[in-house]
């Protein structure tokens, strides 16, 4: 197993690599100065030209590239240019708020396509199976800027009952379980619409391996012997679709990351997906490339994380790979 994981942690150090060697090129290839914004008009010509020198502005690219790879390799992403801190350090401050926010999207997207999607299974081609069809895949094409936007009509506007946006009340104070509690109903929309996203994927993925297995000579075995439904089904059945469902909850991790900085920008959640967004349009690229590189690094990690469940699960995997 050693083996197994050690192989799939070359292949990822290779693919960060490739993915961080392509981000680089395309933002640094990008027109105009984004240093630009670090000047002040009263600044000369001579004393910007010396600065920008200094910062390896006028560098070739591959040498930009291995500058930075260098620092990173230590742990110095360098500085936002907005911002005149650490990369580091700001991402730092803000990855918390993404971690709650997609955890919680995760779980409440989890825990309703689990029962939705097993339900699907059993009823598979029958009225109830179409309609949760229909359904699943209705929310599956609404844009989530859409889904927020409703959101925060009716339950902000109409009947003010969960705050419209931000983390939690400005200049709220009270006790830790007030704030834990303003802060989880200004959690509770945003993690809705990034759970929407994932909600369907999972409950399809759910059914299809669920009535897969189903059908299998075992399970008609096991009820030939008089099991009951419910303990054929979370007895044997899901512990052997578990190993196709910890594949597609792993793989959803890009998209969760993804959706966060739509959902972040619409309810001014202050996470890394809103951070990025700013980076991009304040044109701030040593920040906008250490976002890119966590999300990829974290991408990865979810899928070496996938790869070691399902040996786990499934020991065979070691011995066919």
């Amino acid at each position: 197993m050693v083996k197994y994981i050690a192989r799939r942690a070359a292949i990822a150090v290779v693919v960060l690599f490739g993915i961080s060697l392509i981000v680089f090129a395309v933002l640094n290839l990008q027109p105009g100065n984004p240093y630009a914004s670090m000047f002040s008009p009263q600044t000369d010509a001579a004393t910007r030209e010396e600065l920008l020198r200094k910062v390896g502005y006028y560098d070739p690219l591959w040498l930009k590239y291995v500058k930075w790879v260098g620092r990173a390799l230590q742990g110095d992403l360098g500085y936002s240019i907005q911002l005149g801190v650490p990369v580091t350090a700001v991402i730092a401050s803000r990855v918390g708020n993404t971690l709650v926010l997609t955890v919680a999207a995760a779980v409440i997207a989890f825990v309703f396509a689990l029962p939705v999607g097993i339900y699907s299974a059993i009823r598979r081609g029958r009225v109830s199976d179409r309609l949760i069809t229909v359904v699943t895949f209705g929310i599956m094409s609404i844009p989530a800027f859409f889904l927020a936007m409703i959101l925060i009509r009716v339950f902000s506007a109409q009947l003010k009952v969960l705050p419209s946006s931000g983390m939690i009340t400005p200049g709220f104070a009270g006790t830790p379980e007030q704030v834990t509690w303003d802060v989880i109903r200004h959690l509770i929309m945003p993690a809705t619409v990034l759970a929407a996203m994932s909600f369907a994927t999972y409950s399809r993925y759910i059914r299809s391996s669920t009535s897969e297995l189903l059908d299998a000579d075992f399970v008609r075995a096991l009820f030939a012997k008089g099991l009951s439904r419910r303990s054929v089904i979370y007895g044997h059945v899901l512990k052997n679709a578990a190993k196709p469902i910890v594949t597609v909850l792993m793989l959803a991790v890009p998209g969760l990351l993804s959706g966060a900085l739509i959902t972040e920008t619409v309810f001014s959640w202050s996470g890394i997906g809103r951070l990025g967004y700013d980076a991009a349009v304040g044109r701030d690229y040593p920040l906008l490339m250490g976002i890119t590189l966590l999300l990829a690094l974290v991408t990865l990690l979810a899928n070496l994380l996938g790869d070691v469940i399902n040996v786990i699960i499934d020991p065979r995997i070691r011995v066919q790979s």
